[in-house]
């Protein structure tokens, strides 16, 4: 009785597969794709008519980015390309805790320098070509070779190629389907962009405001072909907010959380209260903090991650409606020290974030869960197979002729004035005179 149930209820699924229209699929299909780009591959999997039923995944759709995934660092060194790996590289959900393991051949002669929303930004050890990957599907899209920028970068003071080689990325999509990727160099105050097709990649100058008083939240577009010459520009800088300085003392960073953009700062100089803003209360004039992120927790770093703490419990570490990071601890055994601890917005109490010490030395293996996601925001470290320790130097052990970005003198975390930080389109000008 229970075999012939089973093989009526595999009849019905296989006519119910049939049956449905092929709008009704693609209906389906998106709604599934809303929720995570790998289970809207996995529906596609499912037969030959859903397949046919959808769009497939491609690079030029931002749709089918996967956002909230992130190349998760394996630490003892090995790198992505690492030959032990086999040409294989782990990917972690930052909002389920999920594992997914990709094959990307790719990585044999190429090194990564950022990722954003899920793309990988390659550059080429041989051509110095620039790449942008989408790890799920295999897709690239080509741009110009960073040595293109090369020559226009040799007359500035204190110019070292490797300074070129720790970029923060943004990608932007056209409606047409035209990728830009548009390339801060914080340490050069320069910002260069390239479309894929170009042979030559373009470099503008960032200005401070030096005597501005208080902080300037700009916007950064995408550049715009103007009808007059043909030629693409970066349009002028769009101020959206100006804050009075005595509103928050240090500023961390922007990150993006959910639907909204938040700027982390301390409260004042004595850098023991975390606050965080909405950039949309700022745009407004409203200067007032928010008290609750929900079930996120925000991890801080040279880039910024916003983890969702899910029902399933899969970071037990960590407590919700939290800032974890790496700060000046004022009171107890530590004072005076930096140490690697999270926040709680709720009773705006510091504990310790991990059981180890990562900042004065390197925790034997293996490594706690929220080491591994904190070294993502370190890309010198992340992108070389290294967990994050402020005693470790991030240097290539390999192809050192062609893979520079070590360590540039200055302890960057401690560093929190004069950022460029992309967060999609948004630019942060923490300057004060």
């Amino acid at each position: 009785m229970g075999r012939g149930k089973a093989q009526l209820e595999s009849f019905f699924h296989s006519l119910l597969l049939v049956v449905m229209g092929r709008d009704l699929v693609e209906l389906i299909g998106w709604s599934v794709l809303a929720g995570d780009l790998q289970d809207y591959v996995r529906f596609r999997a499912v037969c030959s008519h859903w397949s046919a039923s959808t769009v497939r995944p491609h690079i030029r759709d931002p749709r089918f980015h996967p956002r909230r995934w992130m190349m998760l660092p394996e630490g003892h060194g090995l790198y992505p390309g690492h030959r032990d790996l086999r040409g294989f590289v782990r990917f972690l959900n930052l909002s389920t805790g999920a594992f997914v393991r990709a094959h990307l051949p790719l990585l044999d002669d190429h090194v990564i320098l950022d990722s954003v929303d899920g793309l990988l930004l390659l550059h080429g050890d041989r051509d110095t070509a620039m790449r942008l990957l989408h790890p799920f599907t295999g897709e690239i899209v080509d741009l110009p070779p960073l040595a293109s920028l090369l020559p226009q970068m040799e007359t500035l003071r204190f110019y070292n190629r490797s300074l070129t080689m720790n970029p923060y990325a943004s990608v932007s999509v056209s409606s047409r389907g035209t990728v830009t990727v548009m390339l801060a160099f914080t340490d050069l105050d320069r910002v260069a962009y390239a479309t894929d097709g170009d042979q030559r990649g373009k470099i503008y100058m960032v200005e401070y405001a030096y005597q501005s008083h208080k902080v300037h939240i700009y916007r950064v577009d995408p550049p715009c072909t103007t009808a007059a010459d043909g030629f693409p520009h970066f349009p002028l800088l769009m101020k959206i907010s100006e804050c009075p300085l005595d509103r928050f003392s240090i500023i961390f960073n922007l990150v993006e959380c959910g639907s909204e953009t938040l700027l982390v700062a301390y409260n004042d100089e004595s850098c023991i209260d975390l606050a965080v803003y909405r950039l949309a209360d700022l745009v407004i004039g409203r200067f007032v903090p928010i008290t609750s992120i929900g079930n996120y927790a925000l991890v801080l770093g040279e880039r910024c991650l916003c983890v969702l703490l899910s029902p399933n419990k899969w970071l037990p570490s960590v407590s919700p409606n939290s800032v974890i990071c790496i700060h000046n601890s004022q009171s107890g055994p530590n004072a005076g020290e930096y140490v690697f601890e999270q926040y709680s917005l709720g009773t705006g109490m510091w504990t310790p974030a991990s059981d180890g010490d990562i900042v004065e030395m390197l925790p034997p293996s293996p490594h706690e869960f929220t080491h591994h996601i904190f070294t993502c925001c370190y890309r010198r470290y992340w992108n070389k197979g290294l967990m994050y320790s402020g005693a470790t130097e991030p240097k290539w052990l390999i192809k050192q002729e062609t893979r520079f970005g070590g360590f540039i003198v200055g302890v960057h975390f401690i560093t929190f004035t004069c950022q460029l930080v992309f967060a999609r389109s948004w630019y942060l000008d923490a300057n004060v005179s």
